[in-house]
């Protein structure tokens, strides 16, 4: 059954309940297996002070939580994917199959589960937009988008792997078809700019026209404008209209 048909309240409930069977069954699995791992040895997490305002020196000896892996580099990554969830970038279960299917350490085995995914989702989406299901649709686009980025972000190791743009592409691609299922839709931008332009996406609060102050908002060089829709739009969209860079 497709994520996007119509099922009975009794049938909701089975798949509800299989579900978080699964999904608590499957993170226990992973963290026996990872604390398993043979010749890596368990490091207990030191304990930190929880203070209001706490000294930069006690932040900087905070470890981050290390969720599925080991290498504290994947699983910072990881966080940062679940981290889009209530914006719905992400999908918690979506999210820690794919984690667990990837080996640590391994940037490769990194790249192909999370495109795995994606591909998936994007699918999907594809299905759903097929049957007329436009909000399943346009969440699963926005999905299918992040986990594009997830994939690729190790890729930059070499910045001449051509598999950085195609998957930014796809990751590109996805957003822009859920931001024609957006409401209202998002404009997709080129700015010119010495003689190339610069993409960028215009968001609207509503319909309206009534003139609004705009924010311009920026990424880094780790992330994408795509990325910054997960949180930000949701927030300055309540006052002003946004522009994604």
């Amino acid at each position: 059954m497709r994520r996007c048909n119509k099922a009975k309240p009794g049938v909701y409930t089975g798949i509800v309940a299989a579900c978080v069977i699964v999904s608590v069954a499957m993170f226990s699995g992973c963290i026996g297996e990872e604390t398993a791992t043979p010749g890596v040895s368990a490091t207990p997490t030191p304990t930190v002070s929880l203070k209001t305002d706490p000294d930069s020196a006690t932040i900087a000896k905070t470890p981050w939580t290390k969720i599925i892996f080991q290498d504290g580099f994947f699983s910072f990554q990881l966080q940062r994917t679940l981290g889009c969830t209530y914006y719905g970038g992400a999908d918690v279960e979506e999210c820690l199959s794919t984690a667990c299917r990837i080996e640590d350490w391994d940037f490769e085995s990194w790249y192909e589960e999370w495109t795995l995914t994606a591909d998936r989702v994007c699918g999907i989406a594809d299905e759903c937009l097929a049957d007329g299901n436009n909000v399943s649709a346009r969440e699963a686009y926005l999905r299918a988008s992040n986990y594009c980025r997830t994939a690729e972000f190790f890729l930059h190791g070499d910045p001449a792997d051509p598999r950085i743009l195609e998957t930014w592409g796809k990751c590109r691609n996805c957003f822009i078809k859920a931001g024609r299922l957006s409401s209202p839709p998002f404009e997709v931008v080129e700015i010119p700019y010495e003689g190339t332009t610069l993409p960028e996406y215009f968001f609207r609060v509503g319909d309206s026209d009534t003139p609004r102050p705009t924010l311009i908002l920026q990424t880094g060089y780790d992330g994408t404008s795509e990325e910054l829709y997960n949180g930000q739009e949701l927030k300055c969209l309540r006052e002003y209209r946004l522009n994604l860079k």
